[in-house]
């Protein structure tokens, strides 16, 4: 028996690129289907001088999909995404759209009036306005000079 040196070659990121587009010329589709899997939509929270707002992104949902809720000074978005059932003339291989419920909860820091709260939903973007409390508002004073 001859003993052979053998040199392993080290992985590269151009080893992991060639089996990607292999994997997607070749038809290779033994990828997950994601099927009712947990999902949160993406949010953005910002403040301005009156209010916070918080943006999240729910495409394909309508407003009738979408629940928002304030308990205990915590706001909480339901939804959910359901599976598109009219069109069953083909199977999928790969999908990356999440279908299920979803569910996200904000604390509200005490600033906020939670009576005076408001959401609109355009165009898959959900946006709620939480104005803040008038006694939270700033002030400006003029301060006397001595």
């Amino acid at each position: 028996m001859t003993l052979v040196k053998w040199t392993p070659n080290p992985a590269s990121i151009f080893d992991e690129m060639n089996r990607m587009v292999r994997t997607v010329f070749n038809d290779d589709w033994n990828l997950p289907v994601y099927r009712d899997s947990i999902w949160n939509p993406a949010v953005d929270v910002k403040e301005n001088e009156k209010s916070f707002v918080l943006t999240a992104d729910i495409p394909g949902l309508t407003k009738k999909d979408v629940k928002i809720n304030v308990s205990n000074r915590v706001l909480t978005i339901h939804g959910e995404r359901k599976e598109e059932k009219e069109n069953n003339d083909g199977t999928f291989y790969y999908r990356e759209r999440h279908i299920g419920s979803f569910s996200r909860s904000f604390q509200l820091p005490d600033t906020v009036n939670e009576d005076s709260i408001q959401a609109s939903f355009n165009n898959g973007v959900l946006s709620i306005e939480l104005p803040k409390l008038e006694d939270s508002l700033p002030k400006d004073r003029e301060v006397k000079i001595s």
